[in-house]
């Protein structure tokens, strides 16, 4: 596990437990980086909103936390019935109290992340735009440098805001680029870990689609792209 992992999964689990004083350990992180990726793409393939998947992430991450801690502690856990949402979660970590500054602390991750398409709209790197992978995945590992030098100077608001911002890269790459439609079914990993492949990519100049019938975009990839399993 990269120490990129590691800081994107402590700083989603930070944001739901911090506000309900949960200490948890390096060790106990790493363990659901993976998780986390993979509530990303099954959203994407459901076309929900950035913010809805990053929400879900969240809570679903603080869940298991607190059910964690609980178990450490010898106590019972039960998760609440699904969808989950921000009072039933901190209900079920028995933090009621710290609700509002959850849903405050999510709200300003969600208003990061949708922030991308106001600042960046221009820049392909943001959004894996015009075959701009390296680069994307390149904004990506930047920012989780960014989150590590924050978190270590207890600078939690700008780790949180920098969260936001790459979280919207990692979902928009399962979106505007054809990983799905190439069979895969298991998250990219290697798009928070600098120095190794995410993949074949196309050069620029190559055609990889056809034109949609209207709305219609069924098997619009080309049969040459997905036989050689090219991005």
């Amino acid at each position: 596990m990269s120490p990129g992992s590691v800081a994107l999964c402590l700083l989603l689990m930070q944001t739901g437990v911090y506000g309900f004083n949960i200490e948890l350990d390096r060790e106990f992180a790493i363990n659901f980086i993976g998780q986390i990726i993979s509530d990303l793409i099954r959203s994407e393939a459901a076309n929900q909103k950035h913010e809805d998947i990053t929400q879900r992430a969240i809570l679903n991450i603080t869940l298991q936390a607190c059910r964690a801690v609980a178990l450490a502690d010898g106590k019972d856990f039960s998760f609440p019935s699904e969808p989950f949402t921000v009072e039933s979660v901190a209900a079920a970590c028995r933090k009621s109290k710290s609700s509002k500054r959850f849903r405050q602390t999510i709200k300003f991750i969600q208003q990061m992340n949708r922030l991308v398409d106001a600042r960046h709209a221009s820049d392909p790197e943001y959004h894996f735009d015009n075959e701009k992978f390296a680069e994307g995945r390149r904004t990506i590992t930047r920012g989780l440098e960014i989150i590590k030098a924050s978190n270590k100077e207890m600078n939690f608001e700008a780790a949180r805001e920098r969260l936001g911002e790459i979280t919207h890269p990692l979902q928009d790459f399962y979106t505007h680029s054809n990983w799905v439609e190439l069979g895969n079914t298991l998250p990219n990993t290697n798009l928070i870990r600098s120095g190794t492949s995410i993949g074949n990519t196309a050069a620029s100049s190559r055609a990889t689609c056809r034109n949609c019938d209207g709305d219609d975009c069924t098997n619009n990839i080309l049969e040459d792209i997905k036989r050689e399993k090219i991005l």
